[in-house]
């Protein structure tokens, strides 16, 4: 008789599960808050120390990290974000302390002329409350914020941080405006969320529907048509009618029941709904009979 290799009742190794590690929102996380917008302020740091003529404008914190805008001379390049990152490494393990300073607007003003950055009295103008909150980085760099803010640099972990991107940004979004650079990074509390943070990010590139459409031949864009609005090919247009079938189908289970509208109406429907007045600019006027008819977005 053939014994089994393992007995019924002995447990046999099973391949342990990976420990799922779950990403805060940054805008429920006010320890994620107080880590990306003290991170931004070291990159600024960072920035105008390697690079003395950088004039900066705002550092926000957004949900995956951060991003900065710079007014600099010259472009900054992937080799800089490296410099940018090793010098913000030294600048935490400096254990600075993150001091919150209340000013008058009078002293706030008189501080910013001494340094001479334009975009931070084109800031302290737009803020109506007093008093006027400063926020430095030790004795030698201080910006306009309104917090929160880690009490000492030495509290972010340099290897939960990384500095991703440059992009092109209008200073207030305006193009009449001077054009800026944008530094995008991350952060977070741990390495190993820094980790899952790059592997989901690199999954989602993987799985984009603008770089599958092209790749697999489902659609294509055309200038003539404008951005965003996908021609669909036949292989396209056949995926397309298989999913709105099948989505029609399990609505029709569920026991939602379709309607149709029109593509267009009269502006009243669209002045009772705010459209009207916010996007009329926009809106593709229809004539017909002496009366007006737009086309729904």
């Amino acid at each position: 008789m053939v014994q089994p290799l393992v007995s019924p009742n002995s447990s046999t190794d099973q391949p342990e599960k990976p420990e799922k590690i779950y990403l805060p929102r940054t805008s429920e996380s006010e320890t994620l808050q107080k880590i990306r917008h003290t991170a931004s302020h070291v990159m600024a740091m960072a920035v105008q120390k390697l690079f003395p003529k950088a004039q900066v404008t705002i550092g926000p914190w957004i949900e995956n990290g951060f991003y900065y805008d710079f007014d600099n001379p010259e472009p900054f390049s992937e080799k800089d974000l490296k410099s940018i990152q090793k010098e913000m490494v030294k600048i935490v393990n400096k254990k600075l302390p993150v001091i919150r300073e209340e000013v008058s607007r009078e002293e706030a003003n008189r501080r910013i002329q001494a340094i001479n950055e334009p975009y931070k009295l084109e800031i302290l103008n737009d803020i109506q409350s007093e008093p006027i909150t400063i926020y430095h980085l030790g004795e030698d760099w201080w910006d306009l914020c309104a917090g929160p803010h880690l009490e000492n640099t030495s509290e972010l972990n340099p290897k939960a941080i990384e500095l991703e991107s440059i992009a092109g940004a209008y200073w207030r979004g305006d193009e009449t405006k001077a054009q800026l650079q944008r530094i995008y990074a991350t952060a977070w509390e741990t390495p190993e969320q820094l980790a899952e943070y790059k592997r989901r990010k690199e999954e989602a590139l993987r799985r984009d529907h603008r770089k599958l459409g092209k790749e697999l031949g489902l659609f294509l864009f055309s200038d003539l048509v404008g951005p965003g609005l996908p021609l669909w090919t036949p292989k396209g247009t056949l995926l397309r009618t298989l999913l709105k079938d099948f989505l029609e189908k399990e609505q029709l289970k569920r026991g939602y029941l379709p309607v149709v509208t029109p593509h267009i109406a009269k502006p009243d429907l669209f002045k009772m709904s705010g459209h009207w007045q916010k996007y009329k600019e926009d809106m593709f006027p229809l004539m017909a009979e002496d009366e007006i008819a737009a086309a729904e977005e």
